[in-house]
């Protein structure tokens, strides 16, 4: 009974706006942190540098009719890769190796491994964290079959300390750490012999301010059409996510964040243009190794980014070419106010501008 009273059900951020489609927008994306060290689990369910393929959204999936009526499903919660470009590994699963449960990138059609993951606040002591997260939402324990199973790094298990800690307890002086147990990997077991460990969940703030496509030469940034300076003023430049379930499993749609209409970015032939969503060529993109692609994996297929030289106008290339626009996304996750003062102020000016245009008067921007 002590452990359920440790383990609380965690509500996250408001609820993504879901279109009429089944397009999910504005879906927060966290980094899932282990603050004795401040590494990230990442996409091969290990722990690693906190990166663009470190970040997750936790999405609700749509549960079928006779799952609601037989089983008395409410719902299923994934974690999906954010912009990873291949759909049959695009959530965190559970799979078998060496004998153990572990976690890695796989298909979020699978009800059983990627489809009934849970994150709980936990109350549990944590170890100190090495420095202080101002963007932690919460202490959670990550847990999957209903609550039973918990995610535990492997060594807070088999360390050292870990093991002569339990053997000065009443338990074996003989335990061996088992075939695949690293530093850095993780381990799936039950939460009632092993517990969990205490994990911080943090926000990108991709829900509430978007995100920017910057290239490597930290300058110019991708509005959709071309690549043009960089500006944390400049609304039109930031990108928002959208995700699609098709047969289980999950298509990006990359749109204006800003914009009110209904603006995706949309392959046509080599080029791309800006249009409505709810278009097939608006769906299948993601982001790898720097690469931003439709349809493939951005390495061996798909069609890739490229600049051109001319006039800065963005290109499709066959990513197997290697001819790409190294692209970061620039999150906004230092919990700053100043970028947020930015962007009102940004959004004041522009109501200002269309309103003297509406009265025929002279906008302040004339000169």
């Amino acid at each position: 009974m002590a452990r359920r009273r440790a383990l609380v059900a965690l509500a996250l951020a408001a609820a993504p706006a879901v279109s009429a489609d089944g397009m999910i927008k504005n879906a927060e994306a966290y980094w899932v942190i282990d603050p004795t060290d401040q590494t990230c689990l990442t996409e091969l369910g290990t722990f690693g540098a906190c990166d663009d393929d470190a970040l997750y959204m936790y999405l609700s999936r749509p549960v079928g009719f006779l799952d609601r009526l037989l089983r008395g499903t409410k719902s299923r919660r994934s974690l999906a890769m954010v912009l990873e470009p291949v759909p049959r590994r695009a959530c965190l699963s559970t799979k078998k190796a060496h004998g153990r449960t572990v976690l890695g990138g796989g298909d979020c059609s699978s009800v059983s491994r990627a489809q009934q993951w849970e994150m709980l606040q936990s109350n549990a002591k944590r170890a100190q964290s090495r420095t202080q997260n101002e963007d932690m939402v919460a202490a959670v324990a990550l847990t999957t079959n209903k609550q039973r199973d918990c995610v535990v790094r492997d060594s807070s298990i088999w360390s050292k300390a870990a093991r002569m800690q339990r053997a000065l307890s009443g338990g074996s002086s003989r335990e061996t750490a088992p075939k695949g147990a690293l530093a850095n990997t993780v381990s799936v077991l039950k939460c009632a012999q092993r517990g969990h460990t205490p994990l911080e969940l943090t926000a990108s703030n991709v829900a509430t301010s978007g995100f920017l496509f910057q290239a490597a030469d930290g300058a110019a940034c991708y509005d959709g059409i071309r690549f043009r300076a960089c500006s944390d003023e400049d609304r039109s430049l930031r990108w928002g996510i959208g995700v699609k379930f098709e047969r289980g499993r999950p298509k990006t749609a990359l749109y204006k964040f800003y914009n009110a209409s209904d603006s995706c970015l949309v392959e046509k032939g080599d080029a791309l243009v800006l249009g409505s969503c709810s278009q097939k060529n608006a769906l299948g993109w993601g982001v790898t190794r720097g690469r931003l692609c439709r349809n493939g994996d951005c390495v061996k297929s798909g069609k890739c980014l490229a600049r051109s030289a001319f006039d800065a106008a963005a290109k499709l290339f066959p990513c197997k070419q290697n001819v790409y626009e190294h692209l970061t996304l620039t999150l906004d996750s230092d919990g700053s106010d100043a970028l947020a003062q930015a962007l009102k102020e940004a959004a004041a000016r522009e109501q200002e501008q269309a309103a003297k245009a509406a009265g025929g008067g002279r906008s302040s921007f004339q000169v």
